[in-house]
């Protein structure tokens, strides 16, 4: 017979990668669904032979699930199973009376919850029903591609696997169900494949491949590998958005720092710089970058965090450029006294000095640094704009000082060393 087809639904994803290697073994197909509204879309358009759900998610709970099924003729007669932490007599009640077939609370044991599946199913749809057709095409909204992954690794499938979202398309060459070879638009090898596991909605073709047609580079990773490192990204990609906050709008880095990555850092990453001139806003550096989603978001939040990244179209604020933690010693004086420091956050409009002795706000103060390769030190005036003598605060003590007399070659000196700093530092992130 051919495997049953289970939608598993919860907001934690190592729990739904925790029951879906449980049930694999019934043999199933399990489709994923991280919340309760995807799993309507999903239980609407694929018409799995079971849902399993969580009570307690975000946005649609479980029961609020189940009701807008059990409501829905199309969907009405697919059988229900809960699963959740809470397990009182009051919560099982209300999931067997809203339809369900079984209600288990977790922790779950794995020989419990197989069988208890198994007994529903076999209800539901005996093991004389008829298999439908091979697999060959569908919506991503019903199966995504870790779960393509999974099928056509079991049924050692061989072809090429197409997949488009929206104006956007991959491919990948299956051989015995392994991915070898993949490529979707400037991205090739696990770097295409962790970005269209990101992709939940769109279309996917399965085919024969012609063996005269290289569709990529090589994937030296395997399907295991590939799933889980793909999950961790995705959801440390949203925390990376998150972090962005505000990033609206046409982005773009000054041009000491394009031209510092393209003196010493790989060529995909001197490509990811080129399209931060001022012309795209964060989806669609997302879309056009050679590189994952994760991987461009963790430079873009790096670039950010040191003045890197400017939003805006060309007239946009200025918010202080370039500033970063440079380990170089400084003093600076306030009338006649003269302290120094090993280091300290340097911009070329300012520097923020970690003291155990701030000075006033509005205090005069000359500083002292060299830049590495300078033949002199820089000797310029600041004012304090900002003091912090308490060691509570998370910023630690110290005091923002602002340039008022900084010669424009001297500041040229400054964001250039900076962008050379931060061109080393991407590259890594590469």
């Amino acid at each position: 017979m051919a495997d049953w087809r289970i939608l598993v639904t919860d907001d934690e994803p190592y729990v739904v990668m925790a029951i879906r290697e449980v049930l694999e073994t019934l043999p199933a197909t399990v489709m994923e669904a991280n919340s309760g509204e995807e799993a309507l879309r999903i239980a609407r358009a694929d018409r799995p032979d079971l849902v399993l759900l969580d009570v307690r998610m975000p946005g649609l709970d479980g029961f609020q699930v189940a009701e807008s099924l059990k409501k829905d003729p199309a969907t009405a007669s697919i059988p229900l199973v809960f699963l959740s932490a809470l397990g009182s007599s009051r919560e099982k009640v209300r999931g067997l009376e809203l339809g369900a077939e079984d209600y288990l609370a977790k922790p779950i044991d794995s020989d419990e919850l197989k069988a208890r599946v198994r007994r529903v199913l076999q209800r539901f749809r005996p093991v004389t029903q008829e298999p439908p057709a091979r697999l060959s095409g569908g919506r991503l909204e019903s199966m995504n591609l870790a779960t393509l992954i999974r099928l056509f690794e079991k049924d050692r499938r061989s072809g090429t696997l197409a997949l488009t979202c929206g104006e956007n398309r991959g491919e990948l060459l299956l051989v015995d169900g392994h991915v070898m070879q993949a490529a979707q638009g400037p991205r090739q090898a696990e770097a295409a494949v962790y970005h269209m596991l990101q992709w939940r909605q769109g279309e996917f073709e399965m085919g024969s491949h012609d063996l005269d047609r290289r569709i990529g580079a090589e994937v030296t990773a395997p399907n295991q590998a590939l799933l889980m490192e793909g999950q961790r990204r995705e959801e440390e990609s949203r925390v990376l958005r998150q972090q962005l906050g505000a990033s609206q709008g046409p982005m773009r880095v000054p041009t000491a720092v394009r031209a510092a990555v393209e003196r010493q850092a790989p060529r995909p990453m001197v490509n990811l710089m080129e399209l931060l001139d001022g012309s795209r806003d964060l989806d669609q550096v997302i879309s056009e970058s050679p590189f994952d989603t994760w991987v461009t978001l963790k430079v873009l939040v790096h670039l950010q965090q040191v003045g890197a990244i400017e939003v805006g179209g060309p007239d946009a604020e200025r918010r202080g450029g370039l500033r970063l933690r440079v380990g170089l010693p400084i003093q600076y004086q306030s009338i006649d006294r003269w302290l120094q420091s090993s280091s300290f956050n340097l911009s070329a409009w300012g520097v923020f000095v970690r003291t155990s002795v701030p000075f006033d706000v509005g205090t005069q103060v000359v500083l002292q640094f060299a830049m590495p390769g300078g033949s002199v030190p820089i000797t310029v005036t600041g004012r304090v704009i900002w003091s912090n003598p308490d060691a509570s605060k998370w910023s630690g003590m110290g005091m923002g000082i602002e340039f008022l007399d900084l010669p424009a070659v001297h500041r040229e000196a400054i964001e250039a060393h900076l962008a050379q700093l931060i061109a080393s530092r991407i590259s890594e992130e590469a």
